[in-house]
């Protein structure tokens, strides 16, 4: 079966009936902690921008603003909803696809489902089909598309928020096909742009790519019927031509369901992932040993090579910067004792202590290992060397919240409670959390964005 196909018919003939129930918990888990972290970027100043921007250029608004008391239009919800997502590098990971899964889907089929009236079990299975498709995508692009300097969640994000909304609008396998193709060609996101506010936006983008792809196809829109099966495919522009395989594809969605094997990382951190094992093995050493920072000789990381390929700012200047400094990181941690939203805001960054230890963090690559790309193969070794001649050392393989060491649905709810609060009343935050993970059992989505809309807010920069 050509890799199309199969991708056309498993969007089109998959439910949620379809799906066990770990699969389903799983997405419900994801739902909750994206919509949290979006709702703790309401206030943030790239969004504040962009709402700005588009105030009064939008169309019929039937869609909600994530905790910003506001309406737009189904696009520009999806849009302005996406970069809130990604806003604080605080969602979720996943390896197949190279990044950020559940950021694209989700804004895609919140801001539909809210204007269609679907029901949470119908936004469930479309969100848990887009996410499939995302990671089994990124598995047949291969390593080197992220390499190259493709920033994979937008990439794959745009195709996965096209599934998900196709599934939504019950497109039927042409449509479905042509959503697909439209969405290829709307897929983009650089790298270079980490640590600004371009980098949400391409989740932004992606969230509302699909969605118009969708829309578009639903009304006869035309694109290529063979976007995984030609010379010049999805897979093969986005990829080195010695590691596309589109046909990774057949046979493998739903089989197994990535959201269960390799599985999903729910970060701890808000900053980029590549950092989490190495500020877990930081705080333990902390913890455990309370070095004073005035008598830190040196801190010395020894990593697999490419782990630190998206980490591009070796002293960071603003926040932004910041999430993607593992001396930052590092230095923070060292500092503070934890890492939290705080820790990325500028005025943490401008601290000269902060700016003195991240000086002192030395990053080294251990070529014993095996090279990783956008994974955590391997193993890190944090060493903090003080002046009088002391050492301590940790080790660590995988950080807290990866599949192998998972937080509980308590803590996942406590992280989303963190960050919820930020803007909602308490009772709003129980009431969104209860309704997330009973998703399937909900009978109109509206009941939830309802419920997460916030009291009105000024759009102001900064706000």
């Amino acid at each position: 079966m050509r890799a199309t196909d199969a991708t056309i018919e498993f969007i089109h003939k998959t439910s949620l009936d379809d799906m066990p129930a770990e699969v389903q918990h799983l997405g419900k888990r994801a739902i909750l902690d994206t919509v949290g972290v979006s709702i703790a970027a309401a206030r943030d100043e790239a969004v504040a921008i962009l709402c700005e921007t588009l105030a009064g250029r939008g169309g019929n608004p039937t869609a909600t603003i994530i905790g910003r008391g506001q309406r737009a239009d189904v696009l520009s919800a999806a849009l302005i909803n996406g970069v809130m997502a990604h806003a604080l590098d605080y969602d979720d990971v996943n390896d197949s696809c190279m990044g950020h899964p559940s950021a694209p889907l989700v804004p895609a089929v919140l801001a539909l489902g809210e204007e269609l009236g679907s029901s949470g079990a119908q936004v469930l299975e479309a969100f848990l089909i887009g996410f499939e498709l995302e990671c089994k995508l990124g598995l047949a692009i291969g390593n080197a598309h992220y390499a190259k300097g493709w920033h994979a969640t937008a990439t794959t994000g745009a195709m996965g928020a096209a599934a998900a909304c196709a599934k939504l609008l019950s497109l039927d396998p042409d449509r479905i096909g042509m959503a697909l193709g439209i969405a290829a060609s709307s897929s983009a996101g650089l790298r270079i742009n980490f640590g600004t506010m371009t980098k949400p936006f391409h989740v932004g983008q992606a969230a509302r790519a699909g969605l118009m792809a969708a829309l578009l196809a639903s009304n006869g829109f035309t694109a290529s019927s063979d976007i995984l099966d030609h010379p010049i495919d999805y897979t093969r522009v986005f990829a080195d031509k010695s590691e596309a395989d589109s046909s990774r594809i057949v046979g493998t969605l739903g089989n197994p369901w990535d959201i269960v094997s390799p599985g999903l990382v729910v970060k701890k951190f808000p900053c980029c992932n590549s950092t989490h094992r190495t500020i877990d093995a930081t705080l333990a050493l902390t913890s455990q040993h309370s070095p004073s920072p005035d008598a830190i000789e040196n801190v010395v990381i020894s990593m697999p090579p490419g782990e630190d390929i998206p980490l591009i700012y070796s002293r960071a200047t603003t926040g932004l910067e910041g999430k993607f400094s593992m001396q930052y990181c590092v230095a923070s941690a060292v500092f503070d004792g934890k890492v939290t939203l705080d820790t990325f805001q500028q005025d943490h960054v401008d601290r000269a202590e902060v700016q003195r230890i991240s000086g002192l963090v030395n990053l080294k690559y251990d070529d014993s290992q095996a090279p990783v790309v956008i994974n955590s193969g391997g193993y890190i070794d944090v060493t903090i060397n003080m002046k009088d001649g002391h050492s301590f050392t940790r080790r660590i393989d995988k950080a807290r919240g990866t599949p192998d060491h998972p937080l509980t649905d308590e803590e996942i709810a406590e992280k989303f409670r963190s960050c919820a609060v930020r803007t909602l009343d308490p009772s709003q935050v129980e009431q969104a959390a209860s309704q997330i993970f009973s998703l399937q059992n909900l009978p109109d989505i509206r009941d939830l964005m309802a419920a997460i809309a916030a009291p009105a807010m000024a759009p102001a920069r900064g706000s």
